[in-house]
């Protein structure tokens, strides 16, 4: 790597590191761009340079955030689906709620751009997220093949960004945003699966009803 593309690369950094450091500290407002350059060291045209847009630094953040989730979420080991939805649901409660003062301020802030081009494309790289792990489980045979795994992965970001506004937004507990988590994808999970499984997922549901609240 050449001299001029580390001080880039060093400047990128810079830059996100910024605004996600002003994200965290905006509470319920957003940040400009002559705000963010001083926040990270450089000229007013160097985010533009580098990055193009606000929403553009935006939607890096959260490729990053989604890469480090995509992890954590295929180490997941299970032997039923039921297990799975469950083991999934806390490691994203855990993920989500250990930062939450950050999601929740970026979720603020993603509100704020009223752009819904941003806001289209935060959810195509979680959908990414689920569609890999929805793939694993046909593989593994815990889910028919014949279940269109590009619009399962959909509906179940859809869901868990819904829990998340709910609950992060309401400041619910960790076990209150698991519990939430795992409802919205063992309804949907329960419309698809193999018939051996359904009951199993059914009583699931029924036992987090009747959890308190």
């Amino acid at each position: 790597m050449s001299v001029r593309e580390a001080q880039k690369n060093t400047r990128r950094r810079a830059i996100l590191d910024a605004a996600r450091s002003l994200i965290l500290e905006g509470k319920d407002r957003d940040f400009s761009m002559l705000t963010l350059a001083e926040k990270a060291g450089v000229s007013l045209v160097t985010p533009y340079n580098l990055f193009g847009s606000k929403s553009s630094i935006l939607l890096e953040i959260v490729r990053e955030d989604v890469f480090a989730r995509i992890v954590h979420v295929e180490e997941l080991a299970s032997e039923s689906l039921a297990e799975w939805v469950a083991a999934l649901s806390a490691t994203l409660a855990e993920i989500y709620y250990k930062n939450r003062h950050f999601y929740r301020r970026m979720i603020v802030t993603l509100v704020a751009q009223q752009n819904a081009d941003t806001q289209r494309a935060s959810l195509e790289f979680s959908y990414r997220m689920f569609e890999n792990a929805l793939k694993h489980l046909q593989e593994r045979g815990l889910l028919p093949a014949t279940v269109p795994t590009d619009l399962l992965a959909r509906q179940c970001a859809h869901s868990v960004s819904g829990s998340l506004q709910q609950r992060l937004m309401q400041r619910g507990t960790e076990a209150l945003l698991c519990r939430e988590i795992e409802l919205g994808l063992l309804f949907l999970m329960a419309g698809i699966c193999a018939d051996a499984d359904r009951q199993v997922l059914r009583d699931r549901i029924n036992e987090l009803a009747r959890s308190p609240v």
